[in-house]
């Protein structure tokens, strides 16, 4: 499957040009990181942007950016993955249902909570009735999509898949994960010192992440998705020989891999799975990571795809991406993996076009 279109919004300011991936890095010292992007009125009326909560407005911007820069204007489905869906929405009519004592109110945020309402938007600006899914799998929602595409492109040739997943902040949610160690206790944490900081949890984002997929290769191609894999649990001395297994499945070695994409979120409690893969079979081999960047949600390893498209595309790793000091000659193979809290670990293998 390649991936011919590709756009992504969070807490940094993305570069829309073809030979750049960062117009300036956004430095933050919050647990916290909230969306960079704010030029919303652009891509959408104004009428309509009053009614869209954080999570639709950028769902739908980054789903048009995608098919903008794949120049296709209808996908024939749109598949997205989230992890909490339209968060704050669900917060406000929870709200308002005990301010009225579960009387009567309004259905309008009840509707806009749900996790599909994304996805539903989109189809709406498009005026798409194609297929249309929404998975909602944890920290493997995103992936789940993507696979859902991956194992359409196998049979239809001639299709174009919209893939994204998208969360959103919520401040109640922020305060629940501070409760169960999910965010660090300090109230200050420099986000590109992510990594030095010995001590739980990690630094909360937001974003949207979209990609338009194909059996067929065009000529923006970024790159191409060999397989994927997802596993609900792995124990850590599992680690090292299940890559093997998936390398070897897709007639790869782990010499061939150039660059691995790495999801360390500093959270001392779990990074531990990504140490095993840095002092050992990937040792020697390109190491980045992303999570410093938009800081980790459900769907942020979206981006970590996003990133590795542009780095295959570009041929050029992003210096503030770095975690060693290898630098392949050319970048030809890069494998990614995520995993958040010791669960919903995913592999994803991708060439160059």
């Amino acid at each position: 499957m390649f991936v011919n279109g590709i756009s992504s919004l969070n807490a940094q300011a993305i570069s829309l040009k073809e030979d750049a991936v960062f117009e300036e890095i956004q430095t933050y010292n919050t647990r916290n990181l909230k969306l960079y992007f704010s030029d919303f009125k652009t891509y959408i009326k104004p009428s309509a942007m009053r009614r869209m909560s954080s999570s639709i407005k950028m769902g739908v911007v980054a789903a048009l950016q995608a098919l903008e820069n794949a120049k296709i204007e209808q996908p024939d489905a749109i598949i997205t993955g989230t992890g909490m869906g339209c968060k704050t929405d669900s917060d406000v009519f929870l709200e308002e249902l005990l301010a009225s004592n579960e009387g009567l109110l309004s259905p309008t945020k009840f509707i806009q909570s749900t996790h599909n309402t994304v996805a539903g938007q989109i189809a709406l600006q498009l005026q798409c009735k194609a297929y249309n899914m929404t998975y909602v799998q944890g920290s493997a929602s995103f992936e789940s999509a993507l696979l859902d595409a991956f194992l359409q492109a196998a049979t239809a040739k001639n299709k174009n898949y919209l893939v994204g997943g998208v969360d959103e902040i919520s401040t109640y949610t922020s305060d629940l994960h501070v409760l169960d160690a999910q965010l660090k206790e300090e109230p200050e944490v420099h986000n590109l010192q992510l990594l030095a900081y010995k001590s739980p949890g990690s630094i909360q984002g937001e974003g949207a992440s979209f990609f338009v997929t194909s059996a067929q290769k065009s000529d923006s191609c970024y790159a191409s998705v060999k397989d994927i894999q997802l596993y609900n649990q792995l124990k850590e001395e599992e680690l090292e020989s299940t890559i093997h297994s998936f390398l070897e499945r897709n007639n790869s070695t782990l010499e061939e891999i150039d660059v691995v994409v790495l999801g360390n979120n500093g959270d001392v409690n779990y990074d531990k799975y990504y140490h095993i893969l840095q002092e050992g079979v990937f040792k020697k081999t390109a190491q980045t990571y992303y999570k410093h960047l938009v800081g980790e949600f459900y769907t942020s390893s979206g981006f970590g795809f996003w990133l590795a498209c542009k780095t295959l595309k570009l041929q050029e790793i992003p210096p503030v991406c770095r975690l060693n000091e290898c630098q392949p000659q050319k970048i030809t193979k890069i494998l990614l993996y995520n995993q958040y809290r010791g669960k919903d670990h995913s592999l994803i293998l991708l060439e160059s076009c």
